[in-house]
């Protein structure tokens, strides 16, 4: 493969957009010596007179529903993202492939394959978490089926959601190509024996999340640290939170710091991040159902240990016991609590810390592009 046209909502070189999965593919292919076009299929400042006016008129209008409508679910974001994908293919006839950070859109102007790329349909995302799907959704649920079952090749980075896809898409070709990938923009390489010497005397935990989904797990944490520095053993434990502002939380202690949405695309907030992640004691998050998975290995890559709700996908790719930290079972502040001090407590610490890096040291984007590109020579 030579050439490649690629497509996400947003800008694919920016690390802002979707966890940085844009950026980090489009570097490493260029690495490997492939051309790559991005394109982003959002018309950005229609999206921001849509975000500050339209939505929230549409939230008052449906209070019953609680679910964002996001621009991306707009029959206009579908007509503008389609004519950029016409210009785009009539630019570069001779690109390989297309590919699409999404699975909304595909290629249907000319002969050039199509590759879509994304974690969940919105399908089987809103019946997991057990929501409707709303009269707004379905049109955008039918137009990722279409896209699904036209392009060549269809990926998703989470095998139980393959397994979903493959049963309600059964004439689709959707591949899970195993293990998952590293967002590391630190731009540094890893230092084991400095990270080691400094993580078993951290008394900072760590949570990474947005309001909308990991509200009410922050402040179960936030309450669960309070109960633990009642006792002598904890009592200097403090907590990071990233994500969440101070003023999105209630009657946030003084031991708790919340840092915000931290940008990796702006150098020292991206600092900050990486600063966090490498001296965290560990990282919680004990979300049931789903517990922002990219964050916790990309910690685990920086040798953190994690305490984690053992939701499906998890357990589905590291087995129903880890050796990397402790499954939180029971979401109560109680149950939060003794699932930290397991780990505080651990005479192994050092190991579990190791443990955590060498599950998920092979998870680099090298190794992933390489077998994204098999799979299109295949």
């Amino acid at each position: 493969m030579k050439e490649v046209i690629f497509f996400a909502n947003g800008n694919p070189e920016s690390a802002q957009t979707w966890s940085n999965v844009p950026k980090c593919f489009v570097d490493t292919l260029r690495k490997k010596g492939i051309m790559v076009h991005p394109v982003n299929l959002s018309n950005e400042r229609i999206q921001r007179i849509y975000d500050n006016f339209f939505r929230k008129v549409l939230k008052v209008l449906t209070l019953w529903y609680d679910e964002p409508r996001y621009y991306g679910y707009t029959w206009l974001h579908q007509w503008l993202g389609n004519r950029r994908i016409k210009k785009a293919v009539n630019t570069w006839p001779q690109a390989d492939y297309c590919f699409f950070i999404n699975y909304g859109f595909y290629n249907k102007y000319n002969d050039i394959p199509s590759l879509l790329l994304s974690d969940w349909t919105d399908d089987i995302s809103l019946r997991r978490r057990g929501k409707p799907v709303a009269r707004f959704q379905r049109r955008f649920c039918l137009q990722q089926k279409n896209a699904i079952e036209h392009a060549e090749h269809v990926i998703s980075i989470f095998p139980l959601c393959t397994e979903e896809m493959r049963q309600l898409y059964p004439t689709a070709n959707i591949s899970y190509l195993g293990g998952n990938v590293i967002n590391d923009l630190s731009g540094e390489d890893i230092q084991q024996e400095a990270i080691l010497e400094q993580k078993p005397q951290s008394r900072h935990l760590l949570f990474i999340g947005k309001p909308d989904r990991y509200k009410e797990s922050a402040i179960k944490l936030m309450e669960a640290v309070g109960l633990l520095r009642n006792e002598q053993a904890y009592h200097d434990l403090e907590l990071d939170i990233i994500g969440i502002q101070k003023a999105q939380l209630p009657n946030v202690p003084d031991f708790v710091h919340c840092h915000g949405f931290l940008r990796k695309d702006r150098e020292e907030e991206c600092k900050t991040f990486y600063r966090l992640l490498k001296g965290a004691k560990m990282i919680v998050n004990p979300t049931p159902k789903w517990a922002a998975y990219s964050s916790i290995i990309e910690a685990m890559y920086f040798y953190t240990p994690v305490v984690v709700s053992p939701f499906d996908d998890f357990v589905q790719e590291f087995g129903t016991s880890i050796g990397f930290g402790r499954y939180n079972e029971v979401f109560t502040v109680e149950g939060i609590a003794d699932s930290i001090r397991q780990i505080l407590d651990a005479d192994n610490y050092t190991d579990i810390c190791t443990c955590a890096h060498e599950t998920v040291k092979d998870y680099t984007w090298d190794r992933y592009v390489d077998k994204v590109l098999k799979l299109c020579e295949n």
